[in-house]
């Protein structure tokens, strides 16, 4: 049995019966109409018409718009690009952003706009070189073909950006990553400094307790149950190092299975991965907004993109 808490906070999030919200990002369809049988067809004046006019379309729901743009991180440590999107007001802190399987697809980045709508800066930085996977064959290939120093070379120029652009300059600042990602972003909170807090969605876990010990900032993980890539023992082995070594690590465990936050993944679960997102943001806000004053200034934008045209 997995305990109950790691500093006070529940490990074992039930949320069926507490949020029923569909999952964000995800696509609804219609019903598509019916087909008349062959003997139906020969006796129906419709008969003749084509298909399109004798059933109703199937209707779409648009995807959201996505408020942010692409930008290069060349004056910051590399050629890569990366999805920025800012808040309306001046930011309170900045967020960047890892993906893990599926790269930096339109998920990540609408993620990073809900972050800004929060008052975020937010950079989805890109460890494909561009590439996002048709399907898991090939987002698999892209995996195994990252290497640890480049992908952290991204990251870093990522943090370099928003830390020390001109246009924004936020002194405080977290990383949020998935699977890898959430690998690579654990991994940076163990080693690098100035970084003010972490969220991981599942990914690899350090159970070397010497590696740990090294852990002063505040990290949120979102693990699910029934992940087989990341065992309960693991979990449990886990939890004790951080309890017995007084880290801030708030680790919440999900009835869920791989990667039930993302729509593409077999194992998505839209009510868990709504909730997930919500404890997420809940935790940055905590760590990163809370009793830092911001000036409610609507003409920032503005202002940004002045200095972005210099």
């Amino acid at each position: 049995m997995i305990p109950s808490a790691v500093r006070g906070l529940p490990l074992l999030v039930s949320v069926g019966s507490l949020f029923a919200m569909t999952a964000f990002g995800q696509e609804k369809t219609g019903e598509p109409g019916t087909t008349p049988t062959s003997a139906e067809s020969s006796a129906s004046p419709d008969a003749a018409l084509p298909a399109s006019a004798t059933s109703p379309p199937v209707v779409e729901t648009a995807k959201p718009a996505l408020r942010g743009a692409m930008v290069r991180l060349s004056d910051f440590g590399t050629d890569d690009v990366a999805y920025l999107s800012i808040p309306d007001s001046p930011p309170v802190a900045a967020v960047v952003l890892v993906p893990g399987t599926w790269g930096l697809d339109d998920r990540i980045k609408l993620y990073a706009d809900r972050l800004a709508r929060q008052g975020f800066v937010a950079l989805a930085v890109d460890l494909f070189n561009g590439q996002v996977p048709a399907d898991a064959r090939i987002a698999s290939d892209l995996e195994r073909g990252l290497r640890g120093e480049s992908s952290f070379r991204v990251i870093r120029a990522g943090l370099r950006f928003v830390r020390e652009s001109p246009r924004f300059r936020t002194n405080r600042v977290a990383l949020m990553g998935w699977e890898i990602g959430a690998g690579f972003v654990l991994e940076m909170l163990l080693t690098e400094k100035g970084i003010d807090a972490g969220v991981l969605f599942y990914g690899p876990l350090e159970l070397d307790r010497g590696k740990l010990a090294k852990l002063k900032v505040p990290v949120c993980g979102i693990y699910g149950d029934r992940d087989p890539s990341i065992p309960k023992e693991e979990l449990l082995r886990f939890t004790k190092i951080v309890e017995e070594e007084h880290k801030p690590f708030d680790l919440h465990v999900f009835p869920a299975g791989t990667s039930f936050a993302d729509p593409r993944s077999a194992g998505f679960d839209s009510v868990s991965a709504e909730a997930a997102w919500n404890m997420a943001a809940n935790f940055l806000d905590r760590h990163l907004a809370e009793g830092v004053s911001s000036k409610k200034d609507g003409g920032w934008r503005d202002l940004f993109r002045m200095s972005e045209k210099k």
